[in-house]
């Protein structure tokens, strides 16, 4: 009883609580959004540490505000052990692959999310080892178990640093269905910053290239600019071959073969940020308009509001995505 006395008062505690109610507009106003709650309880010791996230989500309909059924998920539940040298942790955790601010090609665990690319990403269940063969070079190991263990995925990923670049050497691999990725990524930061990484996938009926490019710069009076390109192989030159039925099941996430994420802010106070983000479809000409002000009232508390305007022809994919012309949003986040 000691023990577990002292094991809880060296956890640390933290989270937030926040709403995210969304005003939607085509041919009538409809309200929607959801109220979250995020706790964390998390040690981290010299060899070990724990880490726990309750995640609760509250969405409610358009009509009144409508309650619908509560969800409480586990996000976070994993263990670690070891050194920096090696260090293994097991169970639900945050799995991060690839180097793309937007578009990651190498990222086989977590959707791509156009309208806030920062978004809290949910936990996978896995088994991830790091090993440092040197200073600058490393080794990532991941496994991420299935009931039927030749449906479970399997990754390797070699890092290491080359004129003062990072560098990613790629290998995965998944038995049932068939499906096997290599890749390599790279980021740096000279004067201007840049990353880049690409993928080659073969699956039981097909296979594809798949890039993405970005850069990004901080302009004089604290303007700060970001574009990141992406290329699908796999994805269709034309508008009416899109299967929209694969952006439901989430098999895909998108369904052109090119798109061009940009984003231009002050960042000149941490408290007031205001900025123009734009994801675009080059196939069908079609885009999204995201201007956005993030405005910290306090240390702890934080609000963001700006509009979402879908934009293009009927056939335009992000037309079809939604029901709706455009929303606007007002967040408001109260740390702890």
């Amino acid at each position: 009883m000691a023990l577990l006395v002292l094991f809880l008062t060296q956890l640390d505690f933290s989270g937030y609580i926040e709403t995210r109610p969304y005003i939607a507009w085509n041919d009538s106003i409809n309200i929607f959004g959801y109220n979250r709650g995020w706790l964390e309880l998390k040690h981290d010791g010299t060899n070990y540490g724990t880490q726990v996230s309750l995640d609760c989500l509250v969405p409610y309909d358009t009509i009144g505000f409508a309650y619908l059924t509560e969800k409480l998920n586990i996000s976070r539940l994993a263990l670690w052990l070891g050194t920096d040298r090696l260090r293994i942790s097991a169970g639900k955790q945050r799995l991060y692959w690839g180097v793309g601010r937007v578009f990651r090609p190498l990222d086989v665990f977590n959707p791509v999310n156009f309208l806030e690319p920062r978004y809290e990403r949910p936990g996978s269940n896995a088994f991830l080892g790091d090993l440092s063969i040197s200073r600058l070079s490393n080794i990532r190991l991941i496994y991420v178990p299935q009931f039927n263990l030749k449906k479970s995925f399997m990754g390797l990923r070699l890092g290491t640093n080359f004129l003062k670049n990072d560098i990613g050497f790629n290998i995965m691999h998944k038995p049932l269905p068939r499906k096997s990725i290599m890749g390599m990524e790279i980021t740096g930061d000279q004067i201007i910053g840049y990353w880049c990484e690409a993928s080659y996938t073969v699956e039981d009926t097909a296979h594809y290239a798949q890039a993405s490019i970005g850069l990004d710069y901080t302009f004089p009076f604290m303007i700060y600019s970001m574009l990141d390109f992406f290329y699908d192989e796999s994805g269709e030159d034309n508008p009416s071959n899109y299967d929209y039925t694969k952006i439901i099941t989430r098999e895909r996430t998108t369904l052109g073969k090119q798109y061009l994420y940009l984003s231009i802010g002050l960042v000149h106070s941490p408290f007031f940020e205001p900025s123009l983000n734009s994801i675009i479809n080059l196939n069908d000409k079609g885009f999204i308009a995201i201007p956005q002000v993030t405005y910290s009232i306090t240390d702890n508390v934080e609000m963001v509001s700006g509009f979402n305007f879908f934009i293009g022809s009927e056939t335009s994919e992000f037309r079809n995505l939604v029901a709706f012309d455009g929303q606007f949003y007002i967040w408001l986040k109260v740390y702890f």
